[in-house]
Parts: C-alpha cells; sequence; structure tokens
C-alpha cells in the first residue's frame, strides 16, 4: 500500500492549485443536470454525494450546497449562498 500525504495549502491561492494540479478548475458549482454532483469550472464531475441513493433529497441538496461553498470559499471565491435542487423539479 502507497501512503500519500497532503498537506493543507497555506493560501487561497495555493488551495485552487492544489486543485488545479489535480485537473479540477474552481470554481465549483452544482450540476443542472445530475442532483447530488458537483461539476469544476470546465463542467467535468468531480464528487458525486450519495452514490447509492440513500439519504433524503434535502440532505443531498444541503450538503452539496455547503460542500461546494466551503470548497470555493477556501479557493478565495467570494460566497453568499449556493443553490442545489432536483433537476427533475425544473419548470
Amino acid at each position: 500500500m502507497v501512503t500519500a500525504i497532503y498537506t493543507n495549502p497555506n493560501s487561497p491561492d495555493g488551495f485552487a492549485a492544489a486543485f488545479l494540479a489535480n485537473n479540477v478548475e474552481l470554481p465549483l458549482e452544482p450540476s443542472s443536470e445530475d442532483a447530488g454532483v458537483l461539476l469544476d469550472a470546465q463542467g467535468r464531475d468531480v464528487i458525486t454525494i450519495d452514490v447509492n441513493g440513500e439519504r433524503p433529497d434535502e440532505e443531498v441538496y444541503a450538503l452539496t450546497a455547503y460542500l461546494c461553498m466551503a470548497i470555493n470559499g477556501a479557493g478565495g471565491f467570494k460566497v453568499l449562498a449556493a443553490t442545489s435542487s432536483d433537476p427533475e423539479d425544473a419548470p
């Protein structure tokens, strides 16, 4: 087994650069097509929350929004709110 150690970047620019070094461009945003999916600035999937569908929808939407805000905030993006909802509910 390989052990990898990742240190916490000391600045928002360092945090964003660490993501970019791993092919993820900030800011992230919730997918408008797939509930619980965060996409990077290029529209690439980054993370899926509750892949097994075990959580209530409201928890998935909340976790998606809060993780999006936390990651973007740590990357230096001003975050006031995030919206996440079920794409099937869209008009």
